[in-house]
């Protein structure tokens, strides 16, 4: 089978033949306004230069993000979400009483009881990756690392004032380290963002919701529903961190695929799947949705009881931010920053 290249990505993204996204981007250096093709400034950052002081207009690969605020890549649907969330009838009385009584204590040690614990001495490799996206992102806390044995592709952030991460083992048999570091990143996202209160909220109260009846259910399943939409909003966040990390947006696209299951063995011995296909599955798609009102409406109930937005619409907003928001202005230091 021949190997798919970055060239084909390319391609399924942005066709030679149709309009090519272009992006004005402030030097660093000297403040001038340079207007850049966004396939270029993706695939071949290292060629875009100042047309004045003729300094890279990119930062490195491996370049720190220095106090890089979360503000700075938070997705609009994420914030309007969440301000919709707290201002429910009883939700801040909800949190109040989860936290006090359930608490994350229990959760770690049962982590700590049933789950390897990623350390300098065991499985330091995974160990480095985080770091990694950790130092990309400038995220000084480093929150503990667990594998999980799992034959489902998974990773999830959880904890308060400690959180931690856990990565299933499943994961690692079908990524390669750049997706692996996108999937940490996303993680450490989440916890660079905030998210972890609302996230294990999220988790104990979708847990317990199945348990309770009558009055009580009444009382909580607006605010599952008012979670769940936030949860699947935060991921559109977390998914940027991930970008920001590993910056390698094929790689990116790619670790979207194989949580759609391109990776299988028995899809891998018989076939490659491509991302190129996969592109052009996401806006058909979007086409699709927008293409009446029902299908519209359908697209918008479909994933209600879901706590992640479905694939190809991750996929899309990913390229969408790419092409027109500001993923490029802050790899050319250009971004909100945190404050102390």
């Amino acid at each position: 089978m021949t190997p798919e290249t970055d060239a084909d990505v390319r391609e399924a993204l942005w066709p030679a033949d149709g309009p090519v996204p272009v992006k004005e981007i402030r030097c660093r250096h000297c403040g001038r306004r340079n207007r850049v093709r966004v396939p270029v400034a993706v695939f071949e950052p290292e060629s875009c230069r100042c047309g004045v002081c003729a300094e890279s207009l990119f930062l490195g690969r491996a370049d720190p993000l220095t106090a890089l605020s979360p503000k700075a890549y938070e997705h609009d649907l994420d914030r309007r979400s969440l301000d919709a969330l707290k201002a429910l009838p009883g939700f801040p009385a909800l949190v109040r009483w989860l936290i006090k009584n359930l608490g994350e204590r229990t959760l770690r040690l049962t982590f700590m009881a049933t789950h390897l614990h990623v350390t300098e001495n065991q499985f330091p490799e995974l160990l480095a990756m985080m770091d990694t996206a950790r130092s990309r992102l400038d995220i000084a806390v480093r929150p503990s690392l667990f594998l999980s044995e799992s034959p489902y592709m998974n990773a999830g952030t959880l904890g308060v004032d400690e959180p931690f991460i856990v990565v299933h083992a499943a994961l690692l048999d079908q990524m390669d380290d750049d997706e692996v570091l996108t999937v940490l990143a996303h993680e450490l996202g989440h916890i660079h963002a905030d998210h972890v209160l609302y996230r294990t909220l999220a988790t104990l109260l979708l847990l317990a919701g199945t348990q309770l009846g009558g009055v009580s259910r009444l009382f909580t399943f607006p605010i599952e529903l008012a979670l769940l939409k936030w949860s699947r909003c935060a991921e559109l966040t977390a998914d940027r961190a991930g970008l920001l990390a590993c910056r390698n947006l094929p790689a990116t696209l790619r670790s979207e695929l194989k949580f759609a299951g391109s990776a299988r063995p028995g899809v891998t011995r018989r076939t490659r799947l491509r991302l190129a296909g996969f592109v052009e599955q996401a806006r058909s798609l979007a086409e699709m949705e927008e293409a009446t009102w029902l299908d519209s409406l359908i697209s918008v109930l479909l994933p209600l009881g879901q706590t992640h937005p479905f694939t190809a619409w991750r996929l899309l907003h990913l390229v969408r931010w790419v092409e027109q928001g500001n993923y490029l202005d802050i790899l050319a230091g250009d971004y909100v920053r945190r404050e102390g």
